[in-house]
């Protein structure tokens, strides 16, 4: 910031004290203008800089719900192959189940640091208040779409753990039954989450899509409604 000094010599009459005014006042005006610009550019450096942050990070969380999609998938048809041999056994005692079960499951979490970094610095402040909402809009889907997968998760690990509990060979019927349905709810929350995640890959991480609907909250006490125009 630029200081201001008032001449060292005693103004004398009142031209000199209005002069003497008017140079300190202008002085303030130009320090307060080039304190003013200088800060202007450097708000326009740091939202370009956070735009072009979070713009990264959404393009790296497209890979990530693309590999999840993949990973999903993959477990998809393990499963749907697990509940064949499920009710192979159920309706033979006989068929072995040894080497027929699988129930690994392997997802990746889609980070929020570039949001998180923004939320505590001003940086929000310089936004338009429509791109705050797309972005808190963006990464609470996100969140959600992580819990939907951790729920799926917790699901599949618990049919592992029913499968673990003696040698396929020895499974019970009440097992085979208990194994049928943990199977099943976890086909289900799975089958839901791929969809959710295709969503969000094609379309919410989208910057063509339309957030207007998020300006247009329903009634006092219930949640937005709408959904995004989707091109």
């Amino acid at each position: 910031m630029l200081d201001v000094h008032p001449p060292h010599e005693a103004a004398h009459t009142w031209k000199d004290f209005f002069i003497h005014i008017a140079t300190i006042v202008v002085g303030l005006l130009i320090a307060v203008g080039l304190e003013q610009t200088v800060e202007f550019f450097h708000h326009r450096h740091q939202l370009r800089e956070a735009r072009t942050e979070l713009a990264a990070e959404r393009d790296l969380n497209r890979l990530i719900l693309q590999q999840n999609i993949i990973y999903g998938t993959k477990i998809q048809n393990e499963l749907g192959r697990d509940m064949a041999a499920l009710r192979h056994r159920l309706a033979d005692p006989h068929f072995s189940l040894d080497g027929q079960l699988h129930y690994e499951w392997f997802s990746l979490t889609t980070p929020d640091g570039e949001w998180q970094a923004v939320r505590q610095d001003n940086t929000l402040s310089l936004m338009p208040a429509e791109e705050v909402r797309k972005y808190a809009y963006r990464y609470e889907v996100l969140a959600g779409v992580m819990n939907a997968m951790e729920a799926f998760n917790t699901q599949i690990e618990a049919a592992s753990a029913i499968a673990r509990r003696a040698p396929a060979s020895d499974l019970t019927p009440q097992d085979v039954q208990d194994l049928i349905a943990a199977t099943s709810q976890a086909q289900g929350t799975l089958s839901l989450t791929q969809k959710f995640l295709g969503f969000e890959r094609d379309y919410g991480l989208d910057d063509s899509v339309d957030y207007s609907f998020l300006n247009h909250p329903g009634p006092p006490g219930e949640p937005a409604v709408g959904l995004p125009n989707i091109p």
